[in-house]
């Protein structure tokens, strides 16, 4: 099993170019809404975006489990588990996306209750949602082929099927919205038709896969197997409890942030947007190692274990030192595009030294948790997290419960980050324990 630099950045870049969309959709749909008469219409799609971040964001376990049991198979070049490992989520996916838009009357109560808007955004806030719900189901099954195309280390089927859904979502709700005047309603239909054709795009590059293996006799009964089903749900309930986490710890940021005052929580959404532009970059090593480990140990390969390991973190590591020197160089420039509020910009500028070494504490953690994947051991993922989350909180709420300004609570959330690796290192010999048949 050759392992080189070359070959992981030929994995990763792919990634990282599709990954680059991701942020101008938020910014398009910021955009329109904020050229709407009003600023209900910009509040309603605020919070209907924090709905489905959530409910995409705790289901992004369909990817991840499918990434690592299909990479697996691939190293042990079982081509029918491989057919049947996509399968299997994309059921699940269906049932899970079709139960919540059964159930999308209740989900709008839960925001209400929840969040709380002005009785004048609801009736918009409705009309995003039980639009936008309608391609969720869809939505679903493009994360599980989205996680399928990078168990099989295809980066380019990847990029491609991101990219069209991203760039059809902005050119699909600037028709919708701006040219055919549908305003929110047009938003959301958006992004309903991009993951439609997404999915039409994931089903053709699936189609060209099959056509190499029509000479194989499949029985579809397999696809119900207890055994496999089970060691599915398994990984993906410890994979949603480590995700809830996760966001747990976000809105925790974005809460306490809000105690402090309407300054420090834009100045702290416009750090958290920096953060999550570089995050997409090392993202891309993370998800090449996540196929590359999980195809180590699927052909019982020690040696390309480590190998696959040391190179993408290694990279990832040059990236993240990268993006570190331009946030350095470029900080006024950088703050001065974003907002040009001064009293934002004095803010950040007090937590920019913090925000410079932000990638290079997160890429571990990142990294961590791709190697994890490949390597389907979910129960020290949910564990690490759950314990990091705990920690951060009393860290935010006892050690800092009488001095907490912006920049103890943004230092608790690099705590957070360094945590969530350092656990994961402490149960690193797991990975490779996997290939010598003992279960720990």
């Amino acid at each position: 099993m050759k392992i080189n630099r070359k070959q992981i950045w030929s994995l990763t870049w792919p990634v990282i170019l599709a990954n680059l969309t991701i942020p101008l959709v938020g910014l398009t749909d910021t955009i329109i809404m904020g050229h709407m008469p009003d600023s209900k219409f910009l509040a309603g799609i605020a919070i209907g975006s924090i709905v489905f971040n959530f409910v995409y964001g705790g289901l992004n376990f369909l990817r991840m489990s499918t990434t690592g049991i299909v990479a697996q198979e691939l190293g042990k070049k079982n081509n029918y588990e491989i057919l049947y490992g996509l399968f299997r989520p994309l059921i699940l996916s269906l049932l899970i996306g079709l139960t919540l838009y059964s159930q999308k009357t209740l989900i709008l109560d839960i925001t209400i209750f929840s969040i709380k808007p002005e009785e004048q955004i609801i009736p918009i806030l409705k009309v995003y949602l039980f639009t936008r719900i309608l391609g969720l189901p869809i939505g679903l099954m493009n994360m599980v082929f989205l996680g399928w195309f990078f168990g099989m280390q295809k980066a380019k089927s990847v990029m491609l099927q991101l990219i069209v859904i991203n760039l059809i979502n902005i050119f699909s709700s600037i028709l919708f919205a701006q040219f055919l005047n549908l305003g929110i309603f047009g938003v959301a239909l958006g992004s309903v038709v991009a993951q439609f054709f997404g999915f039409i795009t994931s089903v053709l590059i699936f189609i060209n896969y099959l056509k190499n293996e029509t000479k194989k006799q499949y029985d579809f009964k397999q696809i119900f197997l207890i055994k496999r089903l089970q060691r599915l749900f398994n990984i993906s309930f410890d994979l949603f409890l480590r995700t809830i986490f996760l966001i747990s710890a976000q809105a925790y940021l974005i809460f306490k942030a809000g105690l402090l005052g309407i300054d420090q929580l834009a100045a702290l959404e416009i750090i958290i947007i920096i953060f999550g532009i570089s995050s997409y970059s090392l993202d891309g090593f993370a998800h090449t190692a996540e196929t590359m480990v999980g195809k180590a140990i699927g052909s019982k390969n020690n040696s390309a274990i480590k190998k696959a390991i040391f190179l993408s973190t290694q990279m990832a590591f040059m990236m993240s030192l990268i993006i570190s020197f331009i946030l350095f160089c470029f900080e006024h420039w950088i703050t001065f595009l974003i907002t040009d509020i001064i009293v934002l910009r004095e803010i950040i500028d007090l937590l920019w030294i913090f925000v410079v070494f932000t990638p290079v504490v997160a890429v571990f953690a990142f990294q961590l948790d791709g190697i994890f994947v490949g390597a389907t051991l979910s129960k020290q993922m949910r564990n690490s997290m759950i314990i990091a989350f705990l920690i951060f909180y009393i860290v935010v709420e006892y050690v800092f419960r009488n001095k907490l300004n912006l920049q103890n609570l943004y230092i608790s959330f690099l705590l957070f980050l360094f945590l969530r690796a350092l656990l994961l290192i402490l149960s690193i010999k797991k990975v490779f324990l996997l290939n010598e048949g003992i279960k720990k």
